[in-house]
């Protein structure tokens, strides 16, 4: 019977795969000698550790954890709440957001936030919007991710938000640039997203 995968043969294993170095993902938040002590096993990372790990490696820390494919819930959630927001019925996407709320890993959580904000705004709970903007703009701006911040500066003008501002071809060469930006910094679930996007405008423009 196989041996089962560590947390730090894991978290080895994936920094390898992304050809990621030791200081690459301890950046300034930790030091190499404590992140290679962590994945031979000899040290016991803190949960914020492990985030700051997960969010390197572009992963989750569940995955870290426990070796399971990250859970689509909470992105599936998120996206039927963007939808319902863009129909108009943004009750039903205060509701779809409940399963969405629990992500606690960047970028999940604040894409999550944003979303709520963007539908509290929609139910004139302006105040409650601007709270949640308040807090999130710290937290792009410790990460310095230009898009979201972006996203949140439309939602604090009450707008809805668009990559390429309504041209179908600039959007598509937009979330491309995002997408490859992405995949160099190994922010796999942005790449995703980005990839994603554009995929869905590419197949629309040719129909």
């Amino acid at each position: 019977m196989p041996r089962q995968e560590t947390l730090g043969q894991r978290i080895r294993r994936i920094r390898q795969q992304r050809g990621m170095s030791l200081a690459k993902v301890s950046g300034g938040d930790f030091s190499r000698a404590f992140l290679n002590q962590v994945e031979l096993g000899r040290s016991q990372p803190s949960t914020r550790v492990l985030r700051v790990i997960a969010g390197r490696l572009g992963t989750e820390v569940d995955y870290l954890l426990e070796g399971r494919l990250p859970s689509l819930d909470r992105e599936l959630a998120l996206e039927r709440a963007r939808v319902l927001l863009a129909r108009g019925q943004a009750r039903r996407a205060l509701a779809a957001l409940d399963d969405a709320m629990g992500a606690a890993d960047w970028p999940m959580s604040t894409d999550a936030r944003l979303c709520q904000a963007e539908v509290l705004r929609a139910l004139g709970r302006s105040a409650e919007a601007d709270e949640i903007v308040s807090a999130e703009r710290k937290v792009i701006a410790a990460r310095g991710d230009a898009h979201r911040l972006e996203r949140l500066r439309a939602v604090e003008r009450g707008q809805a938000f668009s990559v390429g501002r309504g041209d179908p071809e600039a959007a598509i060469r937009a979330h491309l640039r995002l997408a490859d930006r992405a995949m160099r910094a190994a922010r796999g679930y942005d790449a995703l997203e980005h990839y994603r996007a554009a995929r869905v405008l590419l197949e629309a423009s040719a129909r």
